[in-house]
């Protein structure tokens, strides 16, 4: 039998991301290249046909590696962001720009529907702890006010990965990984929330159904077939959330095993055992890759965009390797700042409406070394405060990928302050070989995605952490500043 070939498409925020794997998820080409958007103020859109287009390129600077590809079937799968919205009208063609989950243009609307609904009651629906302009919602409530037009022309509300999908198959469907993050769906219930639907002015058929994670397609359409490099035949797989692929792909989907996302935001998601609804818990939940499995998930703004925003500043744009040298021939020390990550966004779990960055216990001896050092120890701080967050019971273990998990230094730090082992695998495209897995799944050639560790395994380092009590009084010390400053202040609480 010919061995199937998978194109991974990860459709990023800020690249676009093919990986061509073998059939034993052997990585054989990786491809990317920046997402296009057209900003303007708060307002970000984007193209979905060039988005198409952008997809088809990466697939074929893929194929242009690879030998004798007409041979082999391929199955294009899907993961990436979620939120992004597309509206489409009865001939398939937009009916506006597409918006993009950055554009912040319904910060009003949202706020409007947290006093319709109330806050805690949205939870316990969409699984979302607070109204953002971020979900399609919102954004849809907007356009029915400044753009009805848009809204009445709209025969398909999709998100970016449903497009996607019905430019290469011609069949709608909204896959269920990613309907939490648009604020119209009951996550419990299995449904779309017909009351929010009526405030936002969307008609329910207009909506996709909603199919399981990892579901085959079917075929690419004809003429889409002869747009993509050679293959013996295409079908195409839904795929799922970029975030729960990243965890079948570093082997961490596993029950109140934390997968971290070490990126410019702090991604933390858990597969949950046993999960019940918890009003008091302000954590998001979702539904899983299979029938009745929740994952919780908490994005962090405040993550890798803090140590960014510090080299940048502060140090000139120092080289991240120098900064890592330096940062080693510090050490660990227990003398030194506290510094409160909170530079942008409503942070979890805490969700501090007000909530600023802030340098803490600096004085004349301190270097810049020293306050890069307290940046790193903070993030990994907000990182504990998840953790337990998440998984109050205690968990194993963090497993951690993304551009920060290529600092060994902060992988040591991070298992030092949350005194739990950090898993870093050796595999830079873990999204991408998660999808793969579900296509391989779909496929019937492994039986579950938990197989996929048997193919191809990266290898792991563990950092375990070091002993030394100062850790847990240094956080002692960041929560104590954190209830000063922010809890005191504006009446906020946890």
């Amino acid at each position: 039998m010919t061995s199937v070939l998978i194109y991974a498409v990860d459709l990023g925020t800020t690249n676009v991301k093919v990986v061509l794997f073998d059939a034993q998820l052997r990585r054989l080409a990786v491809s990317s290249a920046p997402s296009r958007y057209v900003t303007s103020g708060v307002r970000v859109e984007f193209s979905a046909s060039a988005l198409f287009d952008l997809v088809v390129d990466q697939m074929w600077e893929c194929a242009r590696t690879q030998d004798d590809l007409a041979g082999h079937p391929a199955v294009v799968v899907l993961t990436g962001q979620a939120e992004s919205l597309v509206i489409n009208d009865r001939a398939g063609e937009p009916v506006r720009p597409a918006m993009s989950w950055l554009d912040d243009r319904a910060t009003a609307e949202a706020a409007h529907i947290g006093e319709v609904f109330g806050v805690d009651e949205a939870f316990a629906v969409t699984g979302q702890p607070t109204p953002s302009a971020t979900w399609p919602a919102m954004k849809l409530r907007w356009l029915a006010s400044h753009e009805p037009r848009s809204v009445e022309r709209a025969a398909s509300v999709l998100m970016i990965k449903d497009e996607i999908a019905r430019r290469l198959t011609g069949t709608c469907v909204g896959e269920v990984t990613t309907r939490g993050f648009t604020y119209l769906y009951d996550v419990r219930a299995g449904c779309y929330w017909r009351d929010m639907l009526d405030v936002v002015g969307v008609p329910e058929e207009t909506l996709p159904p909603v199919v399981q994670a990892g579901v085959d397609l079917g075929p690419v359409l004809d003429h889409v077939a002869e747009q993509l490099p050679p293959a013996s035949s295409y079908r195409v797989n839904v795929g799922a959330l970029d975030h729960f692929c990243a965890m079948v792909g570093t082997g961490s989907y596993l029950p109140d095993v934390v997968s971290e996302s070490a990126g410019t935001v702090l991604s933390l998601s858990m597969l949950t055992a046993g999960w019940s609804f918890d009003p008091s818990r302000k954590v998001s939940f979702h539904a899983g890759l299979r029938p009745d499995e929740i994952v919780l998930f908490n994005g962090v703004d405040s993550g890798g965009v803090s140590l960014e925003w510090f080299r940048r500043e502060a140090l000139g744009g120092m080289r991240y390797d120098d900064l890592e040298s330096a940062l080693v021939r510090r050490g660990d020390g227990a003398r030194g700042p506290i510094f409160l990550p909170y530079l942008t966004g409503v942070n979890p779990p805490d969700f501090f409406t007000h909530a600023r960055g802030a340098f803490l216990e600096i004085d004349l001896g301190h270097t810049s070394t020293d306050l890069a050092y307290a940046v790193e120890e903070g993030v990994a701080h907000l990182l504990r405060r998840n953790v337990e967050y998440l998984s109050p019971s205690g968990t194993g273990c963090v497993v951690s990928t993304g551009g920060g998990a290529s600092s060994p230094f902060w992988n040591q730090l991070k298992a030092d302050v949350c005194g739990i082992d950090v898993l870093v695998p050796d595999e830079r495209e873990a999204t991408c070989r998660g999808a793969a897995a579900l296509a391989l799944v779909a496929a019937g050639l492994i039986g579950d995605v938990a197989d996929a560790t048997s193919l191809a395994a990266p290898e792991t380092r563990t950092y375990s952490p070091s002993p030394g009590h100062h850790r847990d009084e240094r956080y002692r010390r960041f929560e104590t500043y954190l209830e000063r400053l922010f809890v005191t202040t504006e009446g906020d609480r946890r």
